[in-house]
């Protein structure tokens, strides 16, 4: 686990994580060993130490003439998110007004790379609503890496009540076990007639088109006619499938 990636997720900077994390480590610190730790030259800690105490994420105390460093409480880094989210929110009605009244509404999105995952999913999230149904084909490969992820992201969406039907091929045991223990979720096998290198998901009116690989594409179309088409592949596929 890359826990200095995770930290910049707060808005730090990768150099401010490493000096945050140096500091979670060694407790209260001189600025030496927060350099011999982090791994940084004292310019860039010095001024990655003024903008996390700028932040409250750090602060100092002098014994004798010796100025010693301290990092927060972390549970202080969810509060900081929770505050840039609630920003957000302020100025969402606003931006959805933009979005809903521009005058030439994309319907197709294309987003690359594994970080695209969180756009993707993330809108099945927010696009259904309990009760609702997320219809997949196809899986992620086993060497895509994005395993873990989707693991995790199904958790948010059992919690969430959103149902979820999916359609494997027969060589994908493990997949297979593992959704037959998922609630709000069925799943069913079918023999692989082609070389399936993509996953198909059908949300409300979008469909997103996965292609796997060590740098995953993600084509997201929102029209209800396509997604309404892929429905009915699924069901037909659905109907077939064992």
């Amino acid at each position: 686990m890359d826990i200095e990636r995770i930290i910049e997720y707060a808005g730090l900077s990768r150099a401010e994580s490493k000096v945050y994390l140096s500091l979670i480590k060694l407790g209260s610190s001189m600025i030496g060993p927060i350099l011999r730790e982090s791994g940084l030259n004292s310019s860039v800690a010095y001024n990655c130490l003024q903008r996390l105490m700028g932040g409250g994420l750090v602060s100092y105390s002098i014994k004798g003439k010796k100025k010693y460093f301290f990092a927060s409480d972390p549970k202080n880094l969810i509060q900081i998110l929770k505050d840039r989210e609630d920003t957000l929110l302020e100025v969402m009605p606003v931006l959805e007004k933009l979005n809903s009244t521009a005058k030439n509404r994309q319907e197709i999105f294309i987003f690359e790379g594994p970080k695209a995952a969180r756009t993707v999913f993330n809108d099945i999230l927010n696009t259904l609503k309990k009760g609702e149904e997320h219809l997949v084909i196809g899986v992620s490969e086993s060497d895509s890496g994005m395993g873990e992820f989707i693991k995790k992201w199904d958790k948010k969406r059992v919690k969430k009540g959103i149902r979820k039907r999916i359609i494997i091929t027969e060589k994908e045991g493990s997949w297979l076990n593992y959704y037959k223990k998922q609630p709000l979720t069925k799943v069913k096998s079918m023999q692989e007639i082609f070389n399936m290198r993509f996953t198909i998901n059908v949300y409300g009116n979008k469909t997103a088109l996965v292609i796997w690989g060590r740098y995953p594409t993600y084509i997201l179309i929102d029209r209800k006619e396509v997604a309404e088409n892929f429905r009915n592949y699924f069901n037909f596929l659905w109907k077939l499938s064992a």
